[in-house]
């Protein structure tokens, strides 16, 4: 997956000027995400196996080298503004701050505020014993991802993943391992008269917001490395593959509002994302 991704600042008095009240922007912000390439990228890790990626799902399945990434939400995906989330599956936003902080948050409806897409991954190949499977992690030797980023956007960023559409699963992913200084972070998130620490989110239940640990975990965990000729996997996959079988990929990119990073400092900021998948043969053993 190929994208570009921009952010730049209106001024929250402008764009909630009906309510007449100042808001302080801080780590709740209004972003614009411009993207001008859209598009996942197959390899595999066995010239007897094949890495399959399409566009489509069930019988319009269609194998290519480069798939173009299905938007799923049909909300305005021009317009981000920070979500958080802990599972992918609710997202909250804080519709205005009072006095510097974010208290008051409300669960997100239509899947707006950010980006939703969705690719179609099969493992194929012959030969091998029964129940051997294709493990899928990612793989960043064609450019690191994030790679250009102009600014501290990509540490506030998150790039979440579901297969299979297997919501109790999701993967959260940090796009990089660095932070922004301490002068360029916020902690402006309140949940029942506490402010939220570092590595801790918004979850959401039938009772309302309720804050809870951070899951992501770097986009390394889940990448595999080539040196000196030589291949090293990480310790997990980010899926284990049945031969044959079609797997949704959906693809979340989003801004976790309740981030230090997300503040200000990340404004008109712009960073070229690339996103490559890598199959490897986990292969069953013969009696």
């Amino acid at each position: 997956m190929k994208k570009t991704f921009q952010t730049w600042f209106w001024a929250v008095t402008t764009l909630f000027a009906v309510l007449a009240f100042t808001f302080a922007t801080l780590a709740w912000f209004t972003a614009n995400r411009a993207v001008q390439t859209n598009t996942a990228t197959a390899r595999t890790g066995d010239e007897t196996l094949e890495l399959q990626i399409s566009s489509s799902g069930g019988s319009s399945f269609k194998s290519v080298e480069t798939a173009q990434i299905t938007q799923v939400n049909q909300t305005n995906s021009e317009f981000l503004l920070p979500v958080s989330t802990a599972d992918l599956n609710s997202f909250v936003y804080a519709p205005f701050t009072k006095d510097g902080k974010a208290s008051a948050f409300k669960k997100v409806d239509d899947e707006a505020n950010y980006y939703h897409g969705r690719v179609y991954l099969r493992a194929e190949g012959e030969g091998w014993q029964e129940g051997s499977r294709l493990n899928l992690y990612l793989d960043q030797s064609d450019g690191l991802l994030g790679d250009a980023a102009d600014g501290y956007l990509l540490n506030a960023s998150r790039l979440g993943l579901i297969f299979g559409g297997d919501t109790s699963n999701p993967i959260i992913l940090r796009l990089s391992e660095s932070e922004n200084p301490e002068n360029a972070q916020v902690y402006n998130t309140e949940v029942n008269g506490k402010l939220l620490g570092k590595n801790q989110v918004l979850g959401y239940n039938e009772n309302g917001v309720f804050a809870t640990t951070d899951l992501s975990v770097l986009v390394s965990d889940y990448t595999i490395s080539f040196t000196n000729n030589q291949m090293t996997l990480p310790k997990s996959a980010l899926l284990s593959m049945e031969f044959g079988k079609i797997y949704a990929v959906d693809i979340y990119f989003y801004l976790e509002g309740c981030d230090p990073d997300c503040s200000e400092s990340v404004q008109f900021n712009e960073a070229n994302l690339h996103l490559a998948f890598y199959g490897v043969l986990d292969q069953k053993e013969g009696n």
